[in-house]
């Protein structure tokens, strides 16, 4: 996968040899990548490979992410936005363009609702690329917005 997203980029990766350590069930996230390895759910770990997007993104993130960075935390659509791109562009090269459609619809589609969520519940401020979090709960404003909109 790294030679994969490498090829795609065009930049080495350039942070040594690359893990992913699988964490207890508990583990609230799909994955959270860090510069050397990504910490992970075992829920990607499914024998149908459906997990293997989880590794994509936080692999992808060695450049997205760790590499070349957001300021602060209300442009991380910088880093996500970017990195659903490289995730989406390695599909096309490990899967195949029926997958990297279904893919886009069905990251579309999501977003579609979670902009419709934020207007419904006059929370328009969320649905911004630079959404205003200052003195709220971060994760009031966690949704797919920042990772669709970048792509």
């Amino acid at each position: 996968m790294l030679k994969t997203l490498e090829d795609i980029i065009r930049v080495p990766y350039v942070w040594g040899e690359y893990k992913i350590v699988i964490l207890p069930p508990s583990f609230p996230y799909g994955g959270m990548e860090n510069p050397l390895l990504t910490f992970a759910s075992p829920s990607i770990m499914a024998k149908d490979k459906s997990g293997v997007g989880v590794a994509v993104h936080e692999i992808a993130h060695s450049w997205t992410g760790n590499l070349l960075t957001c300021g602060n935390w209300r442009n991380m659509w910088m880093n996500e936005g970017f990195t659903v791109f490289l995730e989406r562009k390695a599909y096309l090269k490990i899967y195949n363009q029926d997958y990297w459609d279904l893919e886009v619809l069905n990251g579309n589609s999501t977003l579609t609702a979670d902009v419709n969520r934020y207007i419904a519940a006059g929370d328009e401020k969320y649905t911004s690329l630079f959404p205003d979090t200052d003195g709220v709960n971060p994760d009031d404003a966690f949704s797919t917005i920042p990772y669709e909109k970048g792509f």
